[in-house]
């Protein structure tokens, strides 16, 4: 169990794993942000240079939770990954493909995240993709993906309170057989 941290590190973790081509020809590891509209910084002239490609994890925190018991929550958790690749006039003018090269590779199961299992969720499953149509050199590709999540930060029983059980100690009877009476 946990809380929302680990599993934001695992996925942004699994993401820089992946390796890539830059437009200078060199491999390099994807280059992996928490999501900060960085486009919109780059645009205006506010933010920083980062390299391309990249992916930026964006964590869809307008959640309903369940109550599973005892402080513990659940509730369906939602990552969008912002895919941002630089094309600047190549042979096919206005025309990147690779941008859906990186898409299939995050939507891999060999490295991507499709049933990707991060700490205390269920498999992650790509419910959404859609492509940014316009734009400058800059491809913004966008894939939501969403699984089950179980938050024990609200127990007191979290394995971090040091109060977590993990077995009953108290000698319960069983019963063993039972008789079904037809009602009348």
């Amino acid at each position: 169990m946990s809380g929302l941290k680990a599993p934001i590190l695992d996925v942004l973790n699994r993401l820089k794993a992946i390796q890539v081509r830059t437009a200078e020809g060199y491999n390099q590891p994807l280059f992996v942000r928490i999501w900060n509209n960085q486009i919109a910084r780059q645009d205006d002239g506010s933010g920083y240079v980062f390299p391309r490609p990249s992916a930026f994890v964006e964590i869809i925190n307008d959640v309903a939770f369940d109550i599973v018991g005892l402080g513990v929550r659940s509730a369906d958790l939602g990552f969008r990954i912002h895919i941002l690749h630089d094309y600047y006039n190549g042979e096919e003018m206005e025309q990147d493909l690779m941008i859906y090269d990186l898409r299939d590779r995050l939507l891999s199961t060999n490295e991507g995240l499709s049933q990707f299992v991060p700490t205390a969720c269920g498999a992650l499953n790509c419910v959404r993709e859609t492509a940014e149509y316009d734009h400058d050199n800059t491809y913004h590709y966008i894939l939501d993906f969403v699984c089950n999540f179980i938050d024990s930060k609200g127990s007191k029983f979290d394995e971090e309170q040091g109060n977590y059980i993990n077995e009953i100690t108290e000698n319960l009877d069983l019963i063993t057989e039972a008789q079904y009476i037809i009602p009348q």
